[in-house]
């Protein structure tokens, strides 16, 4: 059987304030034909199908005309569970009607109170294509609330000792059930949306509100029956703890100019007879650029991106010191042509300013948790309350992006 392992659509997002609809479609209809130049039977997709709760009607347009052309491939089942960034309840409301062709949606895990028997429990299915058998664990991302014994009286450590412990118990009930069941030779893959320790993020990548320290799960707290771990929530395509079989397979489109750093893939997992991984390229649908340089450095640089004829989405840094009016000077390089500069960085003028500001002080980087971290710097409690404070506002962010506004 073979497997496409995807993540991370972040469907609706733009970028740097540019829509960014024919990107999607573009990954959509070469991801379709990858599906079946591979000969792909099943699809997995690890949470962040959407980039907000209340996506637009051309995100879900989209959404639901890939899979419509999904049941008309050679792929017989799909398997999406939600992540941080999706709202469950809107991902869940048709997916009664996407059951009955074969794609199984999975937006939060199941409410131990809904009276559904664990018999029945949703983020097991068992998958087969010509007689193989595997058995997927498709947990969604585990907000809090979905997790038992813990308690908001619970110290942060306390807390995040107790999430930990939750999740993995979570992973071994399911992995337990299906080693009940499975026969030999058949195979247990688990997905998963959640941030593993030791995970190498990007510069400016996924935004430090995910990176907080109550979930950290570390690569041993998977059971070690399962044959392969299918991850999302970080950007960026890399194993887990030096293991092949636990894999981020990364966003297929770049979130912002960091991430343009690293390649894009998506993961097909062949199971039989024993689990082997291809990586497969995502091609570049948008052309983007960062150019670092003196004002004669950048003007070479854009001239021979304007050759290119091309849609270009620019960022410049600008670390020269001649005096003159640099952004005049810089949109009169790219007027009447493809090329646009969306992030702009006059380097030497912020360390004039800001006092040797990090270079990643410019306004579009600056997240509510770098304003929070400053403003605790000028407050007279120690570093103990300090990393305390800081570790409180960071649940508060995740709970505000948490609240499902749907349900």
């Amino acid at each position: 059987m073979k497997i496409l392992h995807t993540s991370d659509w972040h469907i609706g997002s733009t970028f740097y304030g540019k829509k960014r609809y024919e990107e999607f479609s573009l990954f959509f209809a070469w991801l379709l034909e990858t599906i079946n130049t591979e000969k792909i039977d099943v699809l997995l997709v690890s949470g962040d199908i959407f980039d907000t709760a209340l996506p637009s009607n051309t995100a879900q347009q989209i959404y639901y005309s890939f899979l419509i052309s999904l049941r008309q491939s050679c792929c017989r089942h799909a398997v999406i569970t939600g992540g941080n960034h999706d709202s469950p309840s809107f991902l869940n409301a048709p997916k009664q009607l996407l059951k009955t062709l074969d794609i199984h949606v999975v937006g939060a895990a199941q409410d131990k109170n809904s009276g559904i028997a664990e018999e029945t429990d949703e983020e097991l299915l068992k998958i087969t294509v010509e007689n193989e058998t595997v058995y997927i664990l498709a947990v969604p991302y585990l907000r809090e609330r979905d997790l038992q014994g813990i308690s908001i009286t619970d110290s942060h450590a306390d807390r995040a000792g107790k999430i930990a412990a939750a999740i993995k118990n979570h992973y071994a009930h399911l992995a337990e059930k299906a080693a009940a069941q499975k026969q030999p030779g058949e195979k247990i893959i688990a997905m998963g949306h959640l941030y593993a320790a030791g995970a190498s993020l990007e510069e400016e990548g996924e935004r430090e509100l995910y990176m907080g320290s109550l979930a950290q799960i570390s690569a041993a707290a998977f059971p070690a029956c399962l044959d392969y771990i299918a991850l999302g929530h970080i950007h960026t395509a890399q194993k887990i703890g030096g293991s092949e079989h636990i894999r981020y397979c990364g966003s297929p489109l770049a979130m912002n100019f960091s991430e343009k750093n690293t390649a894009k893939k998506i993961l097909i997992v062949d199971t039989a007879p024993q689990i082997s991984i291809k990586e497969i390229p995502v091609p570049e649908f948008q052309i983007t650029r960062k150019i670092r340089g003196d004002f004669s450095h950048i003007r070479r640089e854009t001239e021979k991106l304007k050759a290119l004829q091309k849609s270009v989405w620019l960022e410049v840094e600008y670390t020269g010191e001649e005096e003159f009016n640099l952004k005049d000077s810089l949109n009169s390089l790219t007027e009447n042509s493809s090329v646009e500069i969306l992030k702009f960085k006059n380097q030497n003028l912020l360390n004039s300013v800001l006092g040797n500001t990090s270079e990643n002080d410019c306004l579009e980087d600056v997240t509510p948790l770098d304003i929070f971290k400053e403003l605790l710097k000028n407050t007279p409690y120690s570093e103990e309350n300090k990393q305390e404070l800081e570790a409180c506002y960071r649940e508060i962010l995740n709970a505000v992006q948490e609240d499902d506004i749907n349900a």
